[in-house]
């Protein structure tokens, strides 16, 4: 590819690559650029694979915290858990590696093609000299079958993690290991290749609390605060070899706000024979609306500024019609629930409570009653593709969510088909979320959940 090149003039090589409608983009001045070809929709589709998997493994978690939280509120981050296990799974083999595979579905994504595999040019000026003077490079990287899921993770991180002045999305995944059991040279490459991460050694034998205290300070400063305290007093100790934190933060505004001046104190159904009063905000508006006729629920879509995110809201029309709602989520369920095909542009007045969740996990014990449970025991863990000594395994995996819902908009932080059918509506509809609902906030290009949540309790 590179010699056909030779003796072409600028344009000629452009022609060339296929880049000719390009140009003008690329001739406005000094820029940078990378730009994918052919190969680029096989990236989408990778990335669409991954995206099955990541939203199959987060409806799995959801409907076990429901199991072990009964009628309590929920609310994790899919995108920061599955992100971060994944960057332990990049080091994991043999039985282990089977076991995350199945329970994170990374065994029904690795038969994708390799998302990585562009075609890269760099291009320094406008002028055809530079062309020829400075370097164009061209890159083919050929690699295995789960180096597809990471190369898939890298390109959703890319696209997530724009820079954008329409929302703030920070997203902090770290891996701290004993220091005696050192990371090896090429996991620690591929860690930062594939999820921009540095696992960091550090002293859990000699200095277990005064490590724990610089990783909650750390998360704390990379969350604007809102994250806490994430490690507890007596979570690590001289015993803890791999600890996995994550953290997500999230501040976004509506594109349309609600009407600071119309919030109202309002009774929130809790279930039959408990209420609670709740800040109710107001909004009328033209929005999307589905209504969904086997589970009885309406699906809202409220859009954040410039429509890159959104919040849907999965809002029962029977105050006891949650758990119905909730055994029927599956990815193709939601895909066609959430379908802007199948969604009507509304005249709707949103009715939707004010709150603040703030959540915290200790994955360990969800994920070993999931299926990965060799990964937490100690000498059957299979960590030898992140470090030579064979000695590591995963002590404790911590999340914590916060979110806060209000007028101007959201503010979070992270460490089978179904038969839709209209009904007939009014000039306006009422949505009135006073009861309990499902909310999720999603990356609409990707399509990535990046906080899936339950409201049933204020």
């Amino acid at each position: 590819m590179v010699k056909a090149l030779k003796g072409k003039t600028y344009k000629e090589c452009l022609r060339s690559l296929g880049l000719f409608s390009l140009e003008k983009r690329m001739l406005r001045g000094d820029l940078i650029s990378t730009y994918n070809f052919p190969q680029e929709r096989e990236s989408f589709r990778a990335m669409d694979t991954l995206n099955k998997a990541n939203t199959s493994f987060a409806l799995d978690f959801f409907k076990h915290q429901c199991q072990e939280n009964g009628d309590k509120n929920i609310f994790f981050s899919p995108w920061s858990i599955s992100s971060a296990l994944a960057t332990v799974y990049l080091g994991a083999k043999g039985n282990t590696a089977d076991q995350m595979a199945k329970v994170l579905h990374f065994n029904k994504a690795e038969g994708v093609k390799n998302v990585t595999t562009t075609i890269r040019m760099q291009v320094y000026s406008r002028t055809e000299e530079s062309l020829s003077n400075r370097r164009a490079c061209f890159q083919k990287t050929e690699i295995g079958k789960s180096d597809n899921i990471h190369s898939g993770f890298k390109a959703l991180s890319f696209e997530i993690n724009q820079p954008t002045k329409n929302y703030l999305l920070k997203s902090v995944n770290q891996l701290y290991g004993e220091k005696s059991l050192p990371f090896s040279k090429d996991y620690l490459l591929l860690a930062k290749k594939y999820y921009s991460a540095e696992p960091q050694s550090v002293d859990f034998v000699g200095a277990a609390d005064a490590i724990r205290r610089e990783i909650n300070s750390s998360v704390e400063q990379q969350t604007e605060g809102k994250i806490q305290n994430l490690l507890p007093s007596g979570s690590v100790d001289s015993l803890t070899r791999l600890v996995l934190i994550n953290a997500l933060y999230f501040k976004g505004n509506w594109a349309t706000k609600f009407e600071a001046e119309a919030t109202r104190q309002r009774p929130f159904r809790i279930n039959m024979h408990k209420t609670k009063p709740v800040p109710m905000m107001y909004l009328r508006d033209k929005f999307n609306l589905n209504y969904i006729e086997s589970v009885q629920a309406d699906v809202l879509e409220l859009p954040y500024v410039n429509n890159d995110l959104s919040m849907f809201i999965l809002l029962p029309s029977d105050i006891s019609g949650l758990q119905k709602l909730e055994r029927e989520l599956t990815f193709e369920n939601l895909s066609a629930w959430t379908n802007p095909e199948l969604m009507e542009k509304l005249n709707i007045e949103v009715y939707l409570p004010r709150f603040t969740l703030e959540e915290k996990y200790d994955l360990k014990s969800t994920l070993s009653r999931m299926g990965i449970q060799d990964a937490f025991t100690e000498g059957q863990a299979d960590f030898t593709a992140m470090s030579k000594t064979g000695d590591l395994f995963l002590s404790q995996v911590f999340h914590k969510c916060y979110l806060e819902v209000n007028e101007e908009g959201t503010e979070a932080a992270a460490a089978s088909s179904a038969t839709l059918a209209s009904r007939s509506l009014g000039a306006t509809v009422i949505f009135l979320a006073d009861h309990p609902f499902l909310f999720f906030i999603r990356h609409n290009k990707t399509k990535t959940i990046l906080f899936l949540g339950r409201f049933s309790s204020p």
